[in-house]
C-alpha cells in the first residue's frame, strides 16, 4: 500500500507495521513477527522487483513484532542489518532482553517466548543519532529512546515523514504513548515524543495503526496535551 511516493506500507504482516522505502535499492523498515517474510518478498515481487533488490532492513528496535521475520530476509536477500547500537545485543540474542513490567506481564511474555522465537541476527551497521543514509532524498535517524534504549525514528525531511516505531503509539488507531508494560524508562519515552514533534512532518508512519497523511505532528500534539497532568 503506497502512504506517499516510493514509500509503501507492506500489507498482511503479523505484528508491527513493516515499511518499504522504493529507490534504485530496495530499503526495509522493521520485519514483522516470525513468519512475516514469505508475505514481505511476496509484495515485494508485486512491485516488480527482485527479492534482491532489498539491500538494507533498519530496525525501529529490538522487540520480537519488530525483528521476528528478519533472519530469513537476510538469508534470501542478502540485505544489510542496521540497528542503534543499543538494541544489537538482544537482536543478536547475545544479551537476554529486558523483562516487561508487572508479573502477570512477565509470566505471559515467558509463555509467549515458548511460542514466537525470534532467530538471532548480527547487526552489520550500527546506526546512531543525526547519522543520515542515502535513501530516497535522505533519510536521518534520530535516537528515540524510552519504549527501548535503542529505539531509533526516521525522518525524511524533504518529505516531512516521520517513522516512528513504536515511540509514538497508534494502536487503534489513537495516538498515545507507548505501552507501559513494554517501555523501559516512559519519562524518557515522553521526552523522545517532545523531541519528535519538534520535527517539521506531515505524515506519521507508526509502528502499529494506520498511518497519518496530513497534519500529523498537530495531533500528536494535542496527544501530549492530553497527557499533560497524567501519571506516567
Amino acid at each position: 500500500m503506497e502512504i506517499i511516493s516510493n514509500v509503501h506500507r507492506v500489507p498482511g504482516v503479523d505484528g508491527a507495521n513493516v515499511y518499504l522505502l522504493l529507490d534504485e535499492t530496495l530499503t526495509l523498515v522493521d520485519t514483522g513477527m516470525p513468519r512475516s517474510a514469505a508475505t514481505i518478498l511476496e509484495y515485494i515481487r508485486s512491485l516488480g522487483r527482485a527479492p534482491t533488490d532489498l539491500t538494507r532492513i533498519l530496525l525501529t528496535h529490538h522487540h520480537i513484532d519488530h525483528v521476528g521475520g528478519l533472519a530469513k530476509l537476510k538469508r534470501q536477500t542478502g540485505a544489510t542489518v542496521l540497528a542503534h547500537p543499543d538494541d544489537a545485543p538482544f537482536i543478536a540474542s547475545e544479551q537476554p532482553p529486558p523483562l516487561p513490567h508487572g508479573i502477570v506481564m512477565r509470566l505471559i511474555f515467558r509463555v509467549m517466548s515458548l511460542v514466537f522465537h525470534a532467530e538471532p541476527v548480527s547487526v552489520d551497521v550500527l546506526i546512531e543519532e543525526s547519522q543520515t543514509l542515502d535513501v530516497l532524498s535522505g533519510v536521518t535517524i534520530v535516537h528515540a529512546p524510552g519504549h527501548t534504549s535503542g529505539s531509533i525514528a526516521l525522518y525524511v525531511p524533504a518529505e516531512r515523514l516521520l517513522i516512528s516505531g513504536d515511540a509514538i503509539n497508534r494502536r487503534g488507531n489513537r495516538l498515545g504513548l507507548p505501552p507501559k508494560p513494554f517501555t523501559q524508562d516512559m519519562e524518557q519515552a515522553v521526552a523522545s515524543i517532545r523531541r519528535l514533534v519538534d520535527l517539521d512532518f506531515d505524515v506519521l508512519c507508526p509502528g502499529h495503526g494506520d498511518p497519518i497523511v496530513g497534519g500529523a505532528a498537530e495531533q500528536v500534539r494535542a496527544m501530549l496535551r492530553e497527557q499533560k497532568g497524567k501519571a506516567v
